[in-house]
């Protein structure tokens, strides 16, 4: 199971507040105060300290019960409690338990937990999210839906891959002459140089070698000319009755050995093209300039010999192609069959449980509708059908309120199904509604608040008085406080809510009857 929730919540020096900690309850808590107090300013922190904004405060932090990790986190972070911390100095950090983690991958861990409800949020109208909520209904319903699920996006991608490969052939099957004529060119001019494994530095100590040719030549005839009179040493040595002489001896018949053999090098040297080699050497460095080297070269050719085979055979490769992909096709439109099936089984139900909530909340019943598609090419990873949903007009004709009631009856007819625990934030969400809207939203969010930890700012008392905890921002010269209020604090500040900083008795009796009728204490 998935599960994420704030325990705790601390702020510090953002636009509002100095600093600030607040223990939210698990279900249901509400923010209301005077305009300007800090309320939006509270919940853009809570945000960016999820990634999802840039952050309006120097540190938060947060302590949070997570379940469910991913399986790409894994070994990154453990389940249970996890403290989240971001500061701002030089730079925005992320830190979970103290490791530094990477804003993206901060965003990757927790969107999927998070649902922000604002008055300009319409993400929840693409084809996407429709489905994500429809099938998530259904998966309650079947268990093998799942599977269902997974076995035809599982098709798809392998459909996908195979049109992909079959169409790449196919291109390349129009233009095959002049690619093997490419081909063939390329491994000729490789194959004509014929290069060797380390020729190349070979060839350049060779270069200098000749190019010093002359120098030692000149010198050999003058160490030559030295052992001629090497009998001169001998007589010498002979005279003195030196105990070197035997040394000495030795000694010259290694240098007149060493000459031998410099002068048969030379003699080989000489025989060498010198024309020749600096040619090689100039092919071998564009050849070094354009591969990266000798045996970059020769792996180039290999591969392009294996790229010329599969030119020759392209005929059957194409052929196997389409059969390849001819059994995909087969196989997704099998398993798209039971997917297209198992939606329309459910969708009424999926319909109703929909209506039920729309109407809770004040609104026109919707129409659900999926509308098959005829040609596989067509199909997505969403399935072989299209999504839509309509109320007495299309959702993108929704004002800002309706659509937002639209998405807490999407999230109310998917809650029911599921034990996903997650974070709903709303700013302001019953603004410029109606007494009897605003106690519809109220409802569904007091409904959703069994699976969800909500998190909503208020200016009106029928969420207030559904609330599981009530917080007050004030504003204060040294910084805004967040108090969570007791039930006499919560009946002061909802009768504030209906009559302003004068306080009628009307309006304490009315607050007093709310907690005393809508709320367990």
């Amino acid at each position: 199971m998935q599960k994420l929730c704030i325990q705790k919540i601390t702020i510090k020096n953002s636009p509002a507040f100095k600093e600030a900690s607040f223990y939210p309850s698990l279900h249901f808590n509400v923010f209301s105060g005077a305009s300007g107090a800090g309320k939006s300013v509270l919940m853009e922190s809570v945000l960016a300290l999820f990634g999802l904004r840039e952050t309006n405060a120097t540190f938060l932090e947060a302590t949070l019960d997570l379940q469910g990790i991913p399986q790409e986190f894994e070994g990154l972070i453990d389940e249970g409690e996890v403290v989240l911390t971001l500061s701002k100095k030089d730079k925005i950090r992320y830190f979970l338990n103290a490791q530094n983690i990477p804003k993206k991958k901060i965003q990757e861990l927790f969107t999927p937990f998070l649902k922000h409800l604002s008055t300009k949020s319409y993400d929840a109208a693409n084809e996407q999210n429709l489905f994500l909520t429809l099938d998530g209904f259904i998966q309650s319903k079947n268990q093998a839906y799942q599977q269902i699920l997974q076995n035809y996006k599982e098709s798809f991608l392998h459909f996908s891959e195979a049109k992909n490969t079959l169409k790449t052939l196919q291109e390349e099957a129009l233009k095959v002459a002049e690619l093997k004529e490419f081909v063939r060119f390329e491994i000729q001019k490789l194959e004509t140089l014929n290069p060797k494994k380390g020729e190349y530095e070979e060839l350049l100590v060779l270069k200098k070698e000749i190019s010093k040719k002359e120098k030692i030549n000149e010198s050999l005839q003058n160490v030559r000319e030295f052992l001629n009179q090497s009998h001169k040493v001998s007589e010498f040595l002979n005279l003195i009755n030196s105990d070197e002489s035997d040394s000495i001896l030795n000694a010259l018949n290694l240098l007149e050995s060493l000459c031998e053999q410099e002068g048969e090098r030379l003699e080989t040297l000489e025989m060498r093209n010198i024309e020749e080699i600096l040619n090689r050497i100039e092919a071998l460095s564009a050849l070094k300039h354009r591969y990266g080297g000798v045996d970059e070269a020769l792996e180039y050719l290999e591969n392009k010999k294996q790229e010329l085979q599969k030119y020759e055979n392209l005929d059957s490769i194409l052929k196997d192609a389409q059969h390849s992909y001819n059994r995909a096709k087969d196989t997704l439109q099998a398993r798209a069959k039971v997917l297209t099936e198992a939606r329309e089984k459910h969708l009424s139900d999926f319909e109703n449980a929909l209506n039920l909530a729309l109407t809770s909340l004040k609104m026109p019943k919707a129409k659900v509708v999926l509308k098959t598609l005829l040609e596989v090419e067509s199909y997505t990873l969403l399935g072989a059908q299209n999504l839509a949903i309509t109320l007495n007009t299309a959702l993108k004709n929704l004002s800002s309120g309706e659509f937002n009631r639209f998405r807490l009856a999407l999230l109310l007819a998917q809650s029911a199904q599921t034990n996903h625990q997650a974070i709903i934030i709303l700013d302001e969400m019953d603004a410029n509604l109606s007494g009897e809207e605003s106690q519809g939203v109220a409802n569904a969010l007091k409904a959703l608040s069994t699976s969800y930890q909500i998190f909503a700012i208020s200016h009106q008392p029928h969420i207030p008085s559904l609330a599981n905890t009530h917080f007050l921002i004030q504003k204060q010269p040294n910084g805004s406080t967040i108090t969570p209020l007791d039930k006499q604090g919560r009946i002061q500040e909802i009768a504030r809510m209906i009559s302003g900083d004068s306080i009628t008795k009307e309006a304490l009796e009315f607050a007093t009857k709310q907690l005393s009728t809508l709320q367990c204490n």
